[in-house]
């Protein structure tokens, strides 16, 4: 699933890093907000992929991936923004060997963080605690794929009452409330480009962090604080 909005610039990388990938068993759902720029006329230019397309209005990234679960499928979900890209054409294939290895309830592996010229400035390295546990971590969303019978436990998918920390509220109830378990693999899946709505400004740094609190707190009832601390400090590990 691709939430958009107005991204004739970046979309068509994420468009062929997914249509050119060795596995071919999936769909491909592009959640767009109602563009003004050319988005819908690059997306249009894939449609002999068999991109479903929507555009309309919505309440945000969260809301344009809740709709996109709606209209999906298939057995598996993962997201993958229109800014950012799968790292090579194997990506698939490897998630779907280790769903088939040991059956997890989720897979997920490590993201390359680059700026506007392609460079590298964080190499996320997730590890393998994250498939019991998250304790002041959390998988970035762009390298997770989930069963969708586990989302389906979470009402809503994704709370849109949050404009960064919601996925981390799903992993939060799904990882540690849930006890699901998922399988590592040990390299980056997926190269996220700097500037989007998590990691536009140190503001945008800071909603994070308040909003992981929040989260924590509702989830758990308190320790919302040194969870986040333990997220904010975990950031530092990569950065180049």
């Amino acid at each position: 699933i691709t939430p958009c909005y107005n991204s004739e610039a970046t979309i068509a990388d994420t468009l062929d890093s997914i249509h050119d990938q060795t596995y071919k068993n999936f769909e491909h759902i592009v959640i767009d907000g109602g563009s003004t720029d050319g988005t819908a006329s690059v997306v249009h230019s894939f449609q002999n992929r068999n991109i479903i397309f929507i555009s309309e209005s919505d309440d945000g990234i969260y809301d344009a991936m809740n709709k996109g679960v709606s209209h999906s499928t298939g057995d598996v979900i993962c997201f993958l923004n229109s800014d950012d890209f799968y790292i090579d054409n194997n990506v698939l294939s490897e998630v779907y060997s280790a769903f088939l290895a040991s059956s997890p309830d989720f897979v997920y592996g490590d993201l390359l963080m680059v700026d506007s010229k392609g460079k590298v400035k964080r190499e996320w390295v997730t590890g393998g605690e994250c498939a019991h546990f998250l304790n002041g971590r959390q998988i970035p969303h762009p390298v997770l794929f989930v069963k969708k019978n586990v989302l389906l436990k979470l009402n809503p998918i994704f709370d849109s009452t949050y404009k960064i920390a919601a996925d981390l509220k799903q992993q939060l109830i799904f990882v540690n409330k849930l006890k699901s378990t998922g399988s590592y693999i040990r390299r980056p899946l997926t190269v996220m480009r700097l500037g989007g709505t998590s990691t536009q400004s140190f503001l945008a740094y800071f909603e994070g962090w308040r909003e992981s609190r929040r989260a924590y707190n509702e989830i758990f009832g308190s320790g919302g604080l040194w969870f986040t601390i333990r997220k904010a400090i975990s950031k530092l590990s990569g950065v180049i």
